[in-house]
């Protein structure tokens, strides 16, 4: 019975903290600067509009569109790379360098995790 329990607990924590995760990244997102030296924000290049396009490419529907670019890279995984490295891969119609290139050293990790999660699911 000890151990059922545990296992409903677990269930219930890893669940309720998918969501939160995502509402964090959402919020990071929508930050037009980010970070104690505040850097450009992600939604001041980037629309999560379908056909939106501004400085960046939209990134709706951004986790369908990149998990078949790079053989081998999960769609988390490019969109990690690409705020990390975002001149690994280069979207067609982009120039390179015109990314902040500095996030890793900004944002911490799960900050960069909580934003993955949220362009995730759109």
């Amino acid at each position: 019975m000890k151990t059922f329990l545990l296992l409903i607990v677990c269930l219930l924590v890893s669940c309720s903290s998918e969501p939160n995760l995502v509402n964090q990244g959402e919020k990071l997102f929508n930050q037009t600067h980010l970070g104690e030296t505040k850097v450009i924000g992600c939604i001041s290049c980037h629309s999560i509009k379908t056909s939106e396009n501004t400085v960046g490419p939209s990134l709706s529907g951004l986790k369908d569109r990149s998990s078949n670019l790079i053989p081998d890279l999960s769609a988390e995984s490019y969109i990690k790379q690409s705020i990390i490295n975002p001149d690994a891969y280069i979207v067609n119609g982009y120039l390179p360098g015109v990314m902040y290139s500095h996030y890793a050293e900004v944002l911490t990790e799960h900050e960069i995790s909580a934003l993955v999660d949220f362009l995730s699911t759109l």
